[in-house]
């Protein structure tokens, strides 16, 4: 008899064998909150490291005009690794894709319904930032050309879609495990 096979998502996850019978099922709260609290700690840097990796890339060189650069690369690899991470914790809990999603999502769109008391509110802020340092100079300016380009609402649509999938494949694998389960018993 073979073996069932298994995902490279349920290994990685420490979920159990298939078939194994529990009394009940394991409390997630600790996957939820891990997921919550890495997806706000990684999603901003990874969206600074890429954004800072397109402005490098696309203010050395002339429109229509590829060309290399090797620190550009460097800071697009590490955005790319650290999203690669955020989004490798939807496999335990979607939870926190969905809160960021959501949170991107609607701060987007007050900045595109509601722009007056929204530069009344982050505008301070963002001069304040500006005036700083390099670093916030130009977290400044990305957050800006994003709200005000309405990148947070996709992006944040896009995040609550992956948590909306990620949910969505664990609980179709549960239910196919249940009917595998149920039809070994007989």
């Amino acid at each position: 008899m073979e073996a069932p096979r298994r995902s490279i998502c349920s290994l990685a996850c420490g979920e159990s064998e298939p078939g194994a019978v529990r009394s009940r099922p394991a409390s997630r709260a600790g996957a939820h909150w891990a997921g919550v609290l890495l997806s706000f700690v990684l999603l901003p840097v990874a969206w600074f490291f890429v954004h800072g990796a397109a402005d490098a890339l696309t203010s050395t060189v002339e429109p229509h005009r590829f060309a290399f650069s090797l620190d550009a690369i460097i800071e697009l690899v590490a955005g790319l690794l650290i999203m690669s991470v955020a989004l490798w914790t939807a496999c335990r809990s979607s939870l926190g894709s969905i809160v960021v999603g959501a949170l991107s999502a609607v701060l987007g769109l007050l900045f595109l319904l509601l722009p007056t008391p929204m530069n009344g509110l982050v505008g301070p802020v963002l001069d304040r930032l500006t005036a700083q340092s390099t670093l916030g100079a130009d977290l400044a300016a990305y957050f800006w050309t994003d709200a005000y380009s309405g990148k947070f609402v996709v992006l944040g649509l896009f995040m609550v879609m992956v948590g909306v999938v990620s949910h969505s494949a664990r609980r179709a694998g549960r239910r196919e495990q249940e009917i595998i389960d149920r039809g070994r018993r007989f």
